[in-house]
C-alpha cells in the first residue's frame, strides 16, 4: 500500500460553513394561472376589436354629417331654382351645373309677384255675398269656416288659403282634378293640402312653378304676368272654358 503523509491530508481544502458550494438549478417557467390573471393574447385581441369599433363609429358619424351637408345643399339648390334662378348649364346627369344670380333676377321676381297677385284677384276675390271659396268648397253646401267678409288675411271663407286655392287651379290645368264649371271631379283638400305641403318642403314649390320652363326658368309662353293681369281687367270677366263658376 502506498504510504501517505499526514501533510497530504491536511493540505486539501474542504467545505466549510462560510463557503457553501455553488448549486446550479435548471430554468423553470411557471404558467400564469389564478383567478385574476387572463391570457395576454386574448386581452390584446379585445383591445384591438374595441379600437376598430371606435373607428367605425367615428366613421359612421362622419358619413352622417357629410350626408346631411349634401342633403342641405340639394335643398338649397331646389329652393334657388324655385326662387327663379335659371341654370346656366346642364350637367350630363340632367341636373344644373351651376345656379348663379342672374342680373335680371329682381325684375323676374317682380313679374312673379305680379302674376301671383293677379291670380289671387282672379280666384280668391269675394263674390256678391261676401264669400270667397275654393273650387272644392264652392261645389258643396258645407258650413263656412268664417262669416262673409270676415276671413283673415290670406284665407278664404271656406278656411282654405290663397296658396291652396291657386295650387288647386294650377293642378287642374295640368290634368290633375277639375276646376271648370259644371264638372264634378274636384281636388279634395284632404289630398290637395298635404300634397302642397310635401312639394313645398321637398322642392320649395311656389305658385307658378308648373308654368315655368325647367331649363331656362322663364315663363312658358302665355303664362307670364301680362296674361293674368289682362284677365282681371274690367270687361274680361266673361266666362271662359277654364274658369270656375262664380
Amino acid at each position: 500500500m502506498p504510504s501517505t503523509s499526514y501533510s497530504e491530508f491536511t493540505s486539501r481544502p474542504g467545505p466549510t460553513a462560510s463557503t457553501p458550494p455553488d448549486i446550479i438549478l435548471p430554468p423553470v417557467s411557471l404558467p400564469l394561472t389564478g383567478p385574476h390573471s387572463a391570457p395576454v393574447r386574448s386581452s390584446m385581441r379585445k383591445e384591438t376589436v374595441e379600437e376598430e369599433l371606435r373607428f367605425l363609429r367615428n366613421r359612421v358619424r362622419e358619413l352622417e354629417i357629410e350626408t346631411e351637408t349634401a342633403n342641405r345643399r340639394v335643398r338649397e339648390l331646389h329652393a334657388a331654382l324655385a326662387a327663379g334662378y335659371p341654370p346656366t348649364g346642364i350637367h350630363p346627369s340632367g341636373l344644373p351645373s351651376s345656379v348663379p344670380n342672374p342680373p335680371n333676377m329682381d325684375a323676374f321676381q317682380e313679374s312673379w309677384n305680379a302674376r301671383t297677385n293677379a291670380r289671387i284677384r282672379k280666384y280668391c276675390s269675394l263674390n256678391r255675398a261676401g264669400n270667397a271659396l275654393c273650387a272644392w268648397h264652392d261645389s258643396r253646401r258645407e258650413r263656412r269656416a268664417y262669416p262673409p267678409r270676415m276671413a283673415p288675411p290670406g284665407h278664404l271663407n271656406c278656411g282654405c288659403t290663397f296658396e291652396e286655392t291657386l295650387f288647386e287651379e294650377s293642378l287642374t290645368r295640368h290634368g290633375v282634378g277639375s276646376y271648370r264649371a259644371g264638372e264634378s271631379v274636384r281636388m279634395d283638400p284632404a289630398l290637395r293640402n298635404p300634397l302642397l305641403k310635401l312639394l313645398k318642403q321637398r322642392y320649395g314649390y311656389k305658385d307658378g312653378d308648373f308654368e315655368r320652363d325647367p331649363v331656362t326658368g322663364t315663363w312658358v309662353e302665355g303664362e307670364g304676368p301680362a296674361f293674368w293681369e289682362t284677365r282681371t281687367l274690367p270687361g274680361s270677366s266673361k266666362k271662359r272654358p277654364d274658369d270656375r263658376k262664380s
